[in-house]
Formats: C-alpha cells, sequence, structure tokens
C-alpha cells in the first residue's frame, strides 16, 4: 500500500560530489521506486565544490525541501562543523524548529524517519507534530555514542520517552544496540537491526576501472574511501601500508586532517573528494580496501568494496565480525 513517507535528515547529498547522507538518499530513492510519495527535509548542506548542479536524478514521486541550518549541515558531518565554529549550533537549533514546521505543513504523512538519533531524530520524536505517522530513527554509530556520553540519566530519559513515542529504533548494527542498550540501563522496546541500503551504479570492473583512472594494471593498489577526521584513523591505516612495500596507496576523502596527513605520508597519493561514480570506481580498480576506524555502525565504504568483490581489511567495529563469519574476502583485525 503506497504511504506519504517523510525523511528528515542532517545529512543530504548536495550533488553528485557530495559524499554526506549518501546512504539516506539511497533509502529515500528505494522508498519511491516502492511506489510511496517521498518527502525529505534536510538542511542546506555545505556545497561539495565538485559537481554543480542536484544529486542524481530524482524520481517524480520523491522530492528534497531544504531548510536554512546556519551552516551546521553538510561535508565533514555536523559534529565536525560544530567542533569547527561552535556557533552553528544556533542554526542547528533553527534548523530544527523549520523541520517541524515543515513536518506540519507538508504532512500528514504515514511514516516519519529519521535518520541520526541525534541531532535530529530525537528532538523531532519528542517535539513534532506527527499526527499519529509511524516514527522510525535510524542509528547509525556516532549518534549512539554520543548519546551515550551524555550524562547519566540524560540516555535512560532520552530512550525511555522515545519509547513512550512508540519510535521504532532501526539500528544498523547489533554492537549499536548495545550501546543504546547500556547507556538506558534497560533493554530497548521497539528496535530492529536494519541495515540501509546501498547504490553501486555502473562501476567497472577492476581492468576497465584501472583503465579510466590510468592506473597500471599490475600495480598493487591499497584504497582508503574516509571522511579525514580523527575518528577515522587513517593515521593508521597509512602507518600499516608502510610494512606493505612496495604498495601504491590511495586515499579518496577529505576533511580538517587531510594537510597533516598528507605532510606525514607523502608516499600516499590524496584525489580528495571526488565524484561518487569516480570515488567507486577506485575501489573497485584496488586491490584491498583498508579501515582502521573502530567507531563505525555499518560501514558504507566496506560495503561498497565488498559488492563490488573488493577484499576489505578492517579493525574491528560494528558488526564486522559478524560479516567477516559469512564472508572470507572481509579480514577483521583486533
Amino acid at each position: 500500500m503506497p504511504e506519504r513517507v517523510a525523511v528528515v535528515t542532517t545529512s543530504y547529498p548536495t550533488s553528485d560530489g557530495d559524499f554526506s547522507g549518501h546512504f539516506v538518499q539511497a533509502e529515500a530513492r528505494e522508498l519511491a521506486a516502492r511506489g510511496h510519495v517521498v518527502t525529505v527535509i534536510c538542511g542546506e548542506g555545505a556545497p561539495s565544490g565538485i559537481c554543480s548542479g542536484n544529486a542524481g536524478r530524482a524520481p517524480p514521486s520523491l522530492r528534497v525541501v531544504r531548510l536554512p541550518d546556519g551552516g551546521a549541515c553538510g561535508f565533514p558531518g555536523v559534529l565536525a562543523r560544530l567542533r569547527e565554529r561552535p556557533r552553528r549550533a544556533l542554526g542547528l537549533f533553527a534548523w530544527m524548529l523549520r523541520a517541524r514546521r515543515a513536518l506540519r505543513r507538508l504532512g500528514p504523512f504515514d511514516r516519519v524517519i529519521a535518520h541520526w538519533l541525534l541531532p535530529s531524530g530525537a528532538p523531532i520524536a519528542l517535539t513534532a507534530p506527527l499526527a499519529g505517522a509511524r516514527l522510525e530513527i535510524v542509528v547509525h554509530g556516532s549518534d549512539a555514542r554520543l548519546l551515550a556520553r551524555l550524562p547519566p540519566p540524560v540516555p535512560h530519559l532520552v530512550l525511555a520517552a522515545l519509547q513512550r513515542r512508540r519510535a521504532l529504533l532501526r539500528c544498523v548494527s547489533h554492537d549499536l544496540v548495545d550501546v543504546l542498550e547500556r547507556a538506558s540501563g534497560a533493554p530497548l522496546g521497539a528496535v530492529r537491526v536494519d541495515l540501509p541500503p546501498i547504490e553501486t551504479p555502473n562501476v567497472p570492473a577492476r581492468a576497465a576501472a584501472r583503465a579510466e583512472l590510468g592506473l597500471d594494471p599490475e600495480r598493487r593498489l591499497m584504497v582508503v574511501v574516509a571522511r579525514l577526521v580523527p575518528s577515522k584513523r587513517v593515521h593508521a591505516a597509512l602507518s600499516a601500508a608502510r610494512l606493505v612495500a612496495p604498495l601504491d596507496v590511495v586515499v579518496v576523502g577529505d576533511g580538517p586532517e587531510a594537510r597533516s596527513l598528507a605532510q606525514a605520508f607523502p608516499e600516499a597519493r590524496f584525489v580528495g573528494r571526488v565524484p561518487r561514480r569516480t570515488a567507486l570506481t577506485w575501489i573497485a580498480a584496488a586491490d584491498v580496501l583498508v579501515s582502521a576506524s573502530a567507531d563505525e555502525g555499518a560501514p558504507t565504504a566496506i560495503r561498497e568494496a565488498r559488492a563490488l568483490a573488493v577484499p576489505v581489511v578492517a579493525r574491528r567495529a560494528g558488526d564486522l565480525a559478524r560479516w567477516a563469519e559469512a564472508d572470507p574476502g572481509l579480514f577483521v583485525l583486533p
């Protein structure tokens, strides 16, 4: 039965070169493809500076409503942007008020999906006029850990209030369920582990990908795809690469640590932020994708690499150890 669905998110691509929230976009497109009428309510985001125009062609049943956010939303993420300029918190608060008004103005909806428990999901769930809509909050990783770090009894009170609103928590890993239950001090009510969809459109196979990128077909290539922020621990991945020679190393992504990493690892090639298809082409061209982050829920780059049959070496995070039990191409380190 077709439904009217609202997707509320602080992260959504502004262009083909913007990685921000591309998995949210994939879910919105999937819902529209199933026949639902989907409205995405998001921030303005930060222009990527890579590609102009919209972030892919949207189906007719999907519309995107961008609301002013005072510079709080966009690459490399809300938390990183608030650390850079704390005054952006005022813009984030104003965005939440606008999102609440948009839900009322554009509704009623049968279903409201709010991505990230914090900073958007919980405030929307506890204050927005949902008029009987079913509420789902998608918990991705850093949002759960942020809530868990708040002083007690705040996590317990927030999660208990969400249960009273009958909100379904969609965690992207079993590990995040454990994080929230420890923070709450009690078992969660309505909770489900649910991987968000990913898209790998029109990506060439390894040989064609190397030819497209102008790479030597015989050289060994390691690729790291990440936001260059401390939590991704890209320095650890590049340090490990030095132990394996000869090896070409390419880092796809940008962020506050870009300059310091480039200075510390001059042997690596930093290609910065590139259009999404180009990033996927780098993954397809690789002999291995490496991730050293321990602060993940369901790492998108790892899922993309495995969808493209590229081996992955990763530090234990989220449900990676579970995935590795059924996937011989995924190697998880302690």
